[in-house]
């Protein structure tokens, strides 16, 4: 498998989880556990089996970070959560940080860290 599928996997995995987190809380039928049921297993195995190539540690961060933001989300807007503008920052800051865990493993990590510094120190020159 190459990095590139298994990086799917945890992408796909973490959208899974969103769905059968709100499951847990709202499934009122039978078949509604079952779905949420057949949610657990596909989110895990998407995980389980792309965490056969990816560093665990950065991989399951990215799982989590996925589902945890996209839980939030789902339940401001679909489920009547009230908004909140500390949550959607929050939510913000998340995400930008599992983005740069994706960009930083065993093999770049020297790499990742100058890309990610030019990015950051560019941005704050641009905007002086």
């Amino acid at each position: 498998m190459s990095s590139n599928l298994a990086w799917v996997l945890i992408v796909v995995g973490g959208i899974m989880e969103c769905f059968w987190v709100s499951g847990l809380k709202y499934a009122d039928s039978f078949a509604l556990y079952i779905l949420t049921g057949l949610g657990i297993l596909i989110s895990f195995s998407c995980g389980i089996i792309a965490m056969k190539k990816i560093e665990v540690s950065v991989a399951y961060a990215v799982f989590v970070g996925i589902g945890t933001a996209g839980v939030v989300l789902a339940e401001m807007l679909y489920f009547g959560e009230n908004f909140s503008l500390i949550k959607i920052l929050l939510i913000t800051i998340l995400v930008i940080c599992v983005i740069a865990l994706k960009f930083v493993n065993k093999e770049n990590d020297d790499e990742a860290f100058k890309e990610l510094y030019y990015v950051v120190f560019d941005e704050i020159k641009e905007q002086k």
